[in-house]
């Protein structure tokens, strides 16, 4: 949710600041790379506690990926070794 709120908040940044352009006067081009650069360093400073929340949920996700990863990495060895014990230890008799 809170990458859905900062994009949403970074392109209304992009689209005021292209409204403002406009009606200064640029156009095509230069308004659009205009605009792109003064959103960003715009939204570096007014969108930091926006960026600080995506960044601390994501952070969350991943923690929690890595968790579940480890857990099963655990299971599967142990279900390796439970199976190793119950396996004949020497099979050169064929």
């Amino acid at each position: 949710m809170a990458l859905l709120r900062y994009t949403a908040l970074r392109a209304l940044v992009l689209g005021v600041v292209l409204a403002l352009l406009w009606l200064v006067g640029l156009r095509g081009f230069v308004l659009l790379l205009s605009a792109l650069l003064i959103s960003g360093i715009v939204s570096l400073f007014v969108l930091s506690r926006s960026r600080d929340a995506v960044s601390a949920s994501l952070d969350h996700r991943l923690s929690t990926i890595k968790e579940r990863t480890q857990a099963e990495d655990a299971w599967d060895d142990a279900r390796r070794e439970q199976t190793s014990e119950t396996e004949p230890a020497d099979q050169d008799d064929r």
